[in-house]
């Protein structure tokens, strides 16, 4: 069972992978910005499908050695878990590889052909968009925070009758196999870190009404109103994990305050439906949505035009993947690859909002 939970998500990686350039605008080609009137060249669709090919018969390849080797080795669960977890890695680094390869094809193709030469580069403003944001109210995501904030004082209030080892660590199977030494800052670790994630998704969610909506000039009305659902939906998509991830971890921090709500099945069950809820979830986001809301049928189409193209700001996008710019105020932007947000790093309040959390769980993780 474990091998093939692992062979799952392995599975979910490739496809993922593999079929993303369906689900991005086709105005963003490999982190590179492809002007409306040059999506459609025989090129561009060719790289995109093998790419496609590539990526999904490579990572098959790795599956398919991966349950081999499981299969004729039968290897323990420590074993297993760390195989399985180096090979996931393996297939998306080699994914990524093969994605910057990618990446200096077009940027040079779209140099030798001259693509955004002579165009009139405009930005559009939609001085309402603030004011048309459908965004889930931030008291939503502050709920189970204050729920989490509950759970700790509770503990406190139920300290004497914890048990001296506190798990910290569940295997594969859903039995613990790590434990620390009962103290007050150990038993609230795990609902410290739960509050610490929460915090994330609600920053995530306050930080698209901030971001700027990179508008196409050839097609405004449709691009506005996508922009719009994709920010809606995003805003759900994160309250969505959110939720999931506290009645997990809160349920797992309950069952060391009263044990006799666990039990064997139901430690080796939850995760594993944990994982498949969040990887249904990514799949209907990514399918339904698409980056900056690409995939979503929309009216108000706008004429195209020829002379008018966006701005274009690859300076500003290391490799198609990161991007930095300090005279930009959004601290969230739209990947260019991939389904969702990512940091502006030429803001240092992005670099607080990204390591500080990350900090703050290690310490905890290094501390037990």
């Amino acid at each position: 069972m474990i091998i093939f939970l692992f062979g799952f998500i392995l599975l979910f990686i490739t496809v993922l992978q593999a079929f993303t350039p369906k689900f991005l605008k086709q105005t963003e080609v490999f982190g590179v910005y492809v002007p409306e009137q040059h999506v459609k060249e025989k090129t561009i669709v060719h790289l995109k499908k093998r790419y496609t090919t590539v990526v999904l018969t490579t990572g098959l390849v790795i599956l398919l050695g991966y349950f081999l080797w499981a299969f004729t080795q039968n290897p323990d669960e420590e074993t297993l878990a760390l195989v399985s977890v180096g090979v996931q890695f393996t297939s998306l680094f080699m994914s990524i590889g093969y994605y910057f390869i990618m990446h200096i094809r077009v940027k040079k193709l779209k140099v030798e052909q001259g693509w955004t030469s002579g165009k009139n580069e405009v930005r559009i403003v939609d001085l309402k968009f603030q004011e048309k944001l459908q965004l889930i109210p931030r008291i939503v995501f502050i709920i189970p925070m204050i729920i989490t904030v509950g759970l700790i004082i509770y503990t406190f209030m139920k300290y004497a009758q914890m048990p001296d080892m506190i798990p910290t660590h569940w295997g594969p199977s859903g039995q613990p196999d790590a434990f620390s030494k009962k103290t007050y800052f150990s038993v609230i670790s795990m609902p410290i870190i739960l509050l610490v994630m929460q915090g994330m998704f609600l920053l995530m969610s306050e930080g698209m009404k901030f971001s700027g909506a990179k508008i196409n000039p050839a097609n405004k009305k449709t691009s506005v109103s996508q922009q719009l659902a994709f920010r809606k939906y995003s805003s759900w998509f994160a309250l969505f994990i959110s939720l999931s991830t506290t009645l997990l971890m809160g349920y797992l921090h309950l069952q060391t305050i009263h044990p006799e709500i666990a039990s064997p099945w139901i430690m080796f069950t939850l995760p594993i439906v944990f994982l498949v809820i969040t990887f249904v979830g990514v799949g209907i986001y990514t399918v339904k949505v698409g980056q900056s809301g690409s995939r979503l049928k929309v009216g108000g189409v706008s004429p195209s035009s020829e002379e008018k193209i966006a701005v274009d700001d690859d300076k500003y996008w290391k490799g198609g993947l990161f991007y930095i710019n300090k005279d930009d105020p959004s601290i969230l932007v739209e990947k260019r690859f991939g389904v969702g947000w990512t940091f502006n790093f030429g803001r240092p309040i992005s670099w607080i909002a990204l390591c500080l959390p990350l900090l703050i769980i290690l310490v905890i993780a290094f501390s037990l």
